[in-house]
């Protein structure tokens, strides 16, 4: 059974969707959140030993780490290009990229890490894409990148061993890759469920849209070239994160080589990604503190090196804004 298309075209011209016109009440959670883990935080260190740091970063590291950041854009574009391409919704690179871009600066500005897909969602539809093919299509994008981490993440912690405190942490990093198999398994078995349950009044439409998604997860999945091509170029783009904390370390003098960056930040970019703070204020920084302290940095380095990455995040998102800016008002078009 075929999921009908989605369509923007019941929305008024030029607007948003419903779920990015208002949500008070989730932005306003989620700064409580992020103001209070802050708080906390602020509470456990010494915050005129963090700021001393920060005013000492280098201007060329930051500069380096902002570029790598920005690279991360670059390849995940291409990443999505080649998804899209695969699930018969072929993209210009030029519009995948410009999307990719304003999906960045959007995941900096709205209050949950994965703000900006929806973004990107939203804009592809704008452009001739079903609801359903732009949504499948950023999804999977998506996933790719979360295997390629979560495989980064397990080896980071099988690296650290023991140095890894605490246990429930490491544990719970560990099984992060088991899961995500699972997930993936189930995503992929979507169609074989029984036709009828897609006629459920509630969870039908979600089911369709799932049936819809299992092929095209196959599809990426067992196709070996390509599912290798996805990973490696989600690995780079890991590996921008990567670098920009190694970086930052560097500009602020601090005793952080590449091999400890690369078992550490993982983690951190993966703990980041639970949608309970705005835009992860907060959370990165306590998970900073952790991972950090478990290859020999202290709370203040941790947490000036989280709060630096998150402004350098932020100004490598700027181009998305002067893309979203340039681009301006357009008519929404229904999804043929």
């Amino acid at each position: 059974m075929t999921t009908p298309p989605l369509s923007l075209s019941e929305a008024p011209e030029g607007a948003a969707p419903s779920r990015f016109r208002s949500m008070p009440l989730e932005v306003l959670v989620k700064l409580l959140v992020s103001f209070g883990l802050l708080a906390a935080i602020a509470s456990s260190v010494d915050l005129g030993r963090v700021a001393g740091l920060l005013v000492t970063l280098a201007p060329l590291a930051g500069l380096a780490a902002v570029a790598s950041l920005a690279g991360i854009a670059l390849v995940s574009a291409l990443r999505w290009w080649l998804v899209m391409e695969t699930i018969g919704t072929p993209q210009p690179l030029r519009r995948v990229l410009a999307l990719m871009f304003i999906g960045s600066f959007f995941t900096q500005m709205l209050p949950t890490s994965v703000g900006g897909d929806a973004v990107r969602i939203w804009q592809l539809s704008r452009h001739g894409v079903a609801m359903d093919r732009a949504f499948i299509g950023v999804m999977l994008e998506r996933i790719s990148g979360l295997l390629a981490l979560v495989l980064m993440v397990v080896g980071g912690v099988l690296w650290l061993g023991e140095a890894m405190d605490p246990p429930i942490l490491r544990s719970l990093l560990l099984a992060s890759l088991p899961g995500l198999l699972a997930v993936l398994l189930l995503l992929s078995c979507f169609d074989r469920l029984p036709p009828r349950l897609q006629d459920l009044p509630l969870l039908g439409q979600g089911l369709r849209l799932l049936a819809d998604m299992a092929a095209d997860t196959r599809r990426l999945l067992l196709t070996p070239g390509l599912s290798a091509i996805l990973l490696l170029l989600s690995a780079a783009a890991q590996l921008g994160s990567v670098l920009a904390f190694y970086f930052l370390a560097q500009g602020l003098g601090l005793d952080l080589d590449v091999t400890a960056a690369l078992a550490v930040v993982p983690a951190i970019i993966l703990i980041t990604f639970l949608p309970v703070s705005f835009a992860g204020w907060g959370v990165r920084e306590g998970a900073s503190m952790v991972m950090l302290g478990a290859v020999g940095l202290g709370a203040d380095q941790a947490v000036a090196l989280s709060v630096l990455f998150g402004l350098a995040s932020i100004l490598a998102g700027l181009p998305g804004c002067l893309l979203w800016l340039r681009r301006g008002p357009k008519p929404a078009v229904a999804a043929p």
